[in-house]
């Protein structure tokens, strides 16, 4: 594995959802031999810009860190982000909540003959968090870019649920609340399936299957419009279920998951294998754990917060807490 140049003294900010970065340091380490450090939140700093094939599925986005106040002060870290990305003049977009400072940095940065492209950028200079993110290294261009829906679960959330989750080769994956199939399509792109990603939403099915299509992951990953309830699966199939639950402040209502979540769960311990696994994320989680006390055949044996886009649900981590009656 090889890197890029180092950046000199600009700190490499990798981001990812707050509460995955333990996640991603140890695969910094153990896979790479990659030291790390936890910045703040969701923000892993390593010393280079890693390569491209060293930033797992659970990283979001890839920048340096800069100064703010000044363009000029700001320029070396602006050729740094340019090298690392192997670009001389990189087209850039300039993010800050005031548009006199906006217009300054774009003067300051195009004088330099770099193109200013809001809509197609290689740089984001994101004045407002204080760096500079490299457009090539983020998650939708490096690992896959979705068609999205209101409510759609974040590439790296998804990421850090199968990781959660320990699959095997040649494990059968379900995700019985696919929506546009973010948790399938990412095993299927990092461990190549089988998946199966199901909901009962038409909408959701159709983007599901235009994203499958335009990956070309039409063999790893099977589309399935069906109800998380009773789904058209056979008994003790499913290796591990992966899925982002409806938790009432994105979609689907509290009230709605008195009964929806001990019906999921019942099916759920109905086509998972004796050995099988869940990761299930939700962040109505009095519910879910008087569902899963009710459920008796499961039980939650790991819990982790995740925090992104404003909400903090938790992944509980669920298994067998028996073995299953044959019919």
């Amino acid at each position: 594995m090889t890197a890029a140049p180092e950046t000199a003294p600009s700190a490499v900010l990798l981001g990812c959802p707050d509460g995955l970065d333990d996640l991603v340091r140890g695969d910094l380490r153990e896979r790479h031999g990659i030291a790390s450090e936890r910045v703040a939140p969701g923000v892993v700093g390593v010393d280079a810009v890693p390569a491209a094939e060293a930033l797992g599925p659970m990283v979001e986005r890839v920048g340096l860190a800069l100064d703010p106040s000044d363009p000029q002060r700001a320029l070396p870290v602006l050729d740094a982000a340019a090298a690392a990305i192997g670009m001389t003049q990189p087209a850039f977009r300039v993010q800050s909540a005031d548009p006199d400072t906006r217009s300054r940095w774009i003067d300051a940065i195009g004088a330099r003959g770099w193109p200013n492209l809001p809509a197609d950028w290689q740089l984001n200079v994101d004045l407002d968090t204080g760096r500079v993110d490299l457009g090539p290294l983020h998650w939708s261009r490096r690992v896959a870019r979705l068609e999205r829906l209101p409510a759609t679960t974040p590439g790296p959330v998804a990421a850090g649920l199968l990781r959660l989750a320990k699959l095997r080769p040649g494990d059968l994956l379900l995700d019985p609340c696919g929506g546009v199939g973010t948790v399938a399509i990412v095993d299927a792109v990092q461990r190549g399936g089988p998946a199966i990603s199901a909901d009962s939403d038409a909408e959701s099915v159709a983007t599901a299957r235009r994203n499958v299509a335009a990956l070309g992951l039409d063999d790893a990953v099977e589309v399935l419009e069906a109800d998380a309830a009773h789904l058209p699966l056979d008994d003790d199939c499913v290796d591990r279920v992966v899925s982002d639950l409806p938790f009432g402040k994105r979609i689907g209502s509290n009230e709605l998951n008195r009964t929806l979540y001990p019906a999921i769960l019942r099916d759920l311990e109905r086509v998972l294998t004796a050995d099988g696994r869940c990761v299930l994320l939700t962040d109505d989680k009095r519910v879910f754990a008087d569902a899963v006390a009710r459920a008796r055949g499961l039980k939650v044996v790991g819990e982790r917060v995740i925090r992104y886009n404003g909400v903090t649900p938790t992944a509980y981590v669920v298994v067998r807490s028996r073995r299953r009656k044959r019919r």
